[in-house]
């Protein structure tokens, strides 16, 4: 049985198109699932970590994974005040991203409360930048808090923690 050009070229046109649908597909689904950020310590609901002391204060540690992360991009940790709607951002830590098992590993600092929610964001360049000034006039305002995240920083997790009590100092 002979094939005819015209057959040929649909044929050819056909696994072109495939493949491009395929390529288009298969990209669009790591981008956009391989980016799913996760926070699995603290677990909602669950304790945060004992405090450890972390460049002057005093944090808890934060873990989680991610798949992906695209250049220049950071995982920012923030903790919500969800009774005023305000954001600390927490730099004065990098999260550190470890690309060969998708992990990640981060510290907050709770101020005493009670119950946290804790916000991991994939943070483009430019909310990092946002986040970045917090953290340099803080001192200067008091860390006023944000007024919220960046739209751009679509990629993040929440979770709802309890802060462990504080344990007592021991008396000499």
């Amino acid at each position: 049985m002979s094939v005819t050009p015209p057959e040929m070229a649909l044929a050819i046109a056909t696994s072109l198109i495939a493949s491009i649908i395929y390529a288009t597909v298969g990209g669009g689904y790591r981008r956009w699932f391989g980016q799913q950020i996760k926070i699995i310590e603290p677990q909602e609901n669950g304790f945060l970590a004992p405090a450890e002391p972390r460049r002057g204060v005093q944090a808890h540690p934060v873990a989680g994974t991610l798949k992906y992360l695209p250049e220049n991009h950071r995982i920012w940790l923030i903790v919500v005040d969800e009774t005023k709607g305000k954001f600390w951002s927490q730099g004065f830590e990098p999260v550190e991203y470890h690309k060969d098992t998708g992990t990640w590993k981060g510290y907050v600092h709770v101020w005493g409360w009670h119950h946290v929610t804790l916000i991991a964001v994939v943070a483009p360049p430019t909310s990092q930048e946002y986040f970045n000034y917090f953290q340099r006039v803080g001192q200067k305002t008091g860390y006023e808090p944000l007024l919220g995240i960046p739209l751009e920083g679509k990629k993040r997790a929440t979770v709802r923690a309890k802060v462990p009590p504080t344990p007592p100092m021991p008396v000499p």
